[in-house]
Order: structure tokens, then sequence, then C-alpha cells
């Protein structure tokens, strides 16, 4: 990150919008799975439809927007050597797991929970 003050400054910014968008997402994932497992009136339930569909377009709009940016790892050294390493943890961990993988959409919606709670008290 930039050392000087006023690009330290841009720079919290980015993280605290970026968190923001964390929090945001808890929210929605949920309301999301309220409705999935609550909702008992076909307008609520329909809500669940409504989501996704807002989700996908906010997906599509940033892929297009920050797609650009992913050239980063190609550009710069030290984004290269990030990439790098982070492929080397992700091989190393699913080789030790030794399971193999199974679609688990309760055990994939915990987890996502559990995530997005440790982020949120690590930023409280």
């Amino acid at each position: 990150m930039v050392t000087d003050s006023g690009g330290r400054t841009k720079d919290i910014s980015v993280l605290q919008l970026l968190t923001k968008l964390v929090q945001e997402t808890d929210r929605v994932i949920r309301l999301a799975d309220d409705i999935d497992q609550y909702a008992t009136t076909p307008q609520a339930k329909s809500a669940l439809n409504l989501i996704g569909s807002e989700v996908n377009n906010i997906l599509q709009i940033l892929r297009v927007s920050l797609d650009p940016l992913y050239k980063l790892y190609e550009l710069d050294a030290g984004m290269k050597a990030a990439a790098k390493q982070r492929q080397t943890l992700s091989r190393d961990e699913s080789s030790s797991s030794g399971e193999p993988d199974e679609y688990d959409e309760n055990a994939l919606w915990a987890d996502l929970k559990s995530k997005a709670h440790i982020t949120l008290d690590q930023e409280s």
C-alpha cells in the first residue's frame, strides 16, 4: 500500500468500502437464508428470485469493471509472487485434506456465515 499520508487515506477508504461490501453481502445472505428457510407467502418466497437477479447484475458489473485489474498479477512482480504463493498454499491445503470434494450446501452456508462473522468481528 501507499506510504504517503494522502495515499494512505485513499487506501483506508478503499478498505472501508470493501468492508462495507462484505457487511452488505452478509446481510443479503442472511435475508436469502431466512427467506429460504422461513418464508411462508409466495410473495416472500419470490423475493429470493429478485435477490438472485440483483446479485447477478452486481456481479456482472463488477466483472466488467474490475477484470482488467487482474492483469496486475502478470505485470507486477509483487503480485506475481503473491499469486504463486497463494497457488502453493491452496495446493498444499487440498493435498493435505485427502477428502474427495463433495457438495454440501448446508456446510458451505455455515462456513460462509462463520467467515463473514469473523471478518465483521475483526473489523469492529
